[in-house]
């Protein structure tokens, strides 16, 4: 008698073949995933790239200097009356925030913007956009006439109301995204219309139907009114690059981790936490439990990033690091431990930390924990750098 044998696979050689496709699959999925993200970094390089021949074009338009500042008498006494609503991120704190009426009035005016000043030369604004960012600003106060300090003066009693951001009252003075009508999308005239284009001033959700979206990131504070002249080498100073919110300001933190916050002013935490203080904002504390500096911003800036290698990894936009444009109007990609050691070594010029209080740079670096508490730091203790470096990118001390 013949038997007909069924044919088919057994449990075992179901299970083998699994295994070994679970395995070829965890190989391979890491080089697609490697390989996606080679293409985003070169599409973000070449906006970057972009960007950096704009300001080029710029420079030789403008006798070789940066764009200016607001420098106006009239701008400047008014906001040195400190109009707004009075609550906190208004110009009631445009003193202590933003070092008095200039600039107040500097960071008020939406035509000082870089991605306004460079739109006639750039034409496409999503070249501001990183396809790797995972945080993203956008133009956020948006003024309804040309005339934008005519306009605040004349509804000074309601520019502040209505407008908020995570509950509070922010008004265009302390925004950094100020724009001019036309930047907004739906939003035409933030007054008028009683709401930001960008409302969620954390995390850059909820924009504006087509408001303008940003996650390239410029030194417009750090180079206003600078002519090219005075810089000792354009090849080691950065004009744009990667970076988080916001974006008319960059130091060397903000650039190699682009996807975190603000990584300048997440160092170590001295001691066990930051606390209040009795009469201002949270301090942090060395390890005999005395305060040293304030460290609200490191609050905000996640929380113990130093010591946890992979938020680090995470943090770097581009495969471990990000990309640059610099002054010679050329761009190149740099890891963030490079860029990192340049600063230390001074080799970036007119870059540095800006989250400073009282000359320290809120425990991002070792130096700035010898000088704070008198001695080194623990062995495991993390930091962005070894040096305090100062806002032009010279050391500190």
């Amino acid at each position: 008698m013949w038997y007909s044998r069924r044919k088919g696979f057994t449990l075992i050689e179901l299970l083998v073949v699994i295994a070994i496709i679970g395995i070829l699959a965890a190989m391979v999925f890491p080089v697609f995933a490697r390989a996606r993200e080679s293409a985003r970094k070169a599409v973000c390089l070449s906006n970057v790239k972009n960007i950096a021949l704009a300001v080029q074009m710029y420079l030789a338009d403008n006798n070789d200097t940066f764009p200016t500042t607001e420098n106006r008498a009239e701008a400047i006494d008014y906001f040195a009356t400190i109009p707004g609503s009075g609550t906190l991120g208004n110009c009631t704190d445009a003193e202590e925030w933003y070092h008095g009426a200039f600039w107040a009035a500097n960071i008020a005016n939406p035509y000082l913007q870089w991605p306004v000043v460079l739109d006639e030369y750039i034409k496409n604004r999503d070249v501001w956009r990183c396809p790797s960012a995972t945080i993203e600003g956008s133009a956020s106060f948006i003024y309804g006439q040309t005339d934008w300090l005519g306009y605040l003066q004349a509804t000074e009693g309601s520019w502040g109301e209505g407008l908020g951001v995570n509950g509070s009252n922010v008004g265009p003075v302390c925004s950094h995204y100020a724009f001019p009508r036309g930047w907004g999308g739906q939003v035409t005239d933030s007054i008028l219309q009683g709401r930001h284009a960008d409302l969620d001033d954390m995390f850059y959700r909820d924009k504006a139907h087509k408001a303008f979206v940003q996650s390239i990131g410029t030194m417009k504070e750090n180079l206003q009114d600078v002519k090219l002249v005075e810089l000792q080498d354009p090849v080691h100073v950065p004009v744009v690059a990667d970076s988080p919110p916001s974006h008319d300001w960059l130091d060397v933190g903000r650039i190699a981790y682009a996807n975190i916050c603000c990584a300048t002013c997440a160092g170590a935490q001295w001691g066990d936490a930051c606390n209040e203080s009795e009469d201002g904002p949270p301090v942090a504390y060395c390890d005999d439990d005395s305060a040293v500096v304030d460290c609200w911003n490191t609050i905000h800036a996640h929380r113990g990033w130093a010591e946890d290698p992979d938020r680090k990894r995470s943090g770097a936009r581009h495969l471990g690091g990000s990309n640059i444009g610099w002054a010679d109007g050329h761009a190149s990609w740099s890891s963030a431990g490079a860029l990192l050691a340049a600063a230390d070594e001074g080799d970036l010029e007119m870059i540095g930390f800006v989250c400073a209080a009282d000359g320290l740079q809120g425990g991002s670096s070792a130096e700035d924990y010898r000088i704070a508490c008198g001695g080194d730091p623990p062995p495991e203790m993390s930091f962005l750098h070894s040096r305090a470096i100062g806002w032009d990118g010279r050391r500190m001390r």
